[in-house]
């Protein structure tokens, strides 16, 4: 992995752990690991605290696809958010929008969606597409922290 791929894919962990946040704040990278081990099949993903603190850090070599797997399955995302700038721009917008409506009056912000998304059907379908994967998200969240 080339420093700026390394250095890519610590700055889209560390949105992760910005953005998702079912406890009310950041994971630790040990909750991360212990989650992930928790769904994983024996003999699957080994992935340490130290490894992921090095792929946090852009100090880690290649991380496998099974790794990557394994952290877009627990902060539900798609892998490709890992490797495809288009799906992790669309993937950061709708975790950006998430974390507004948490962090913010939820219906002002839902007004305000309407508003933009009444405009036209693209826009409605866009906002509606929001919000089911809002929730999709956070019943998978709380359905693993339980």
């Amino acid at each position: 992995m080339s420093e700026t791929e390394g250095q890519r894919l610590a700055a889209r962990l560390d949105y992760l752990f910005e953005h998702v946040q079912p406890l009310g704040r950041r994971h630790t990278l040990q909750e991360v690991v212990d989650g992930i081990k928790a769904v994983e099949e024996p003999g699957g993903v080994s992935l340490s605290v130290g490894r992921l603190s090095m792929l946090m850090n852009a100090k880690a070599p290649n991380p496998t696809v099974g790794t990557l797997r394994a952290l877009a399955s627990f902060f539900g995302v798609p892998v490709g958010y890992f490797v495809d700038d288009a799906v992790a721009e669309q993937t950061m917008a709708q975790l950006a929008l998430i974390k507004a409506m948490r962090e913010n009056d939820v219906r002002t912000v839902a007004l305000r969606a309407a508003a933009v998304a009444t405009s036209s059907a693209h826009g409605l379908d866009v906002v509606r597409g929001l919000v089911e994967r809002a929730a999709d998200q956070q019943r998978r969240h709380d359905g693993g922290t339980k």
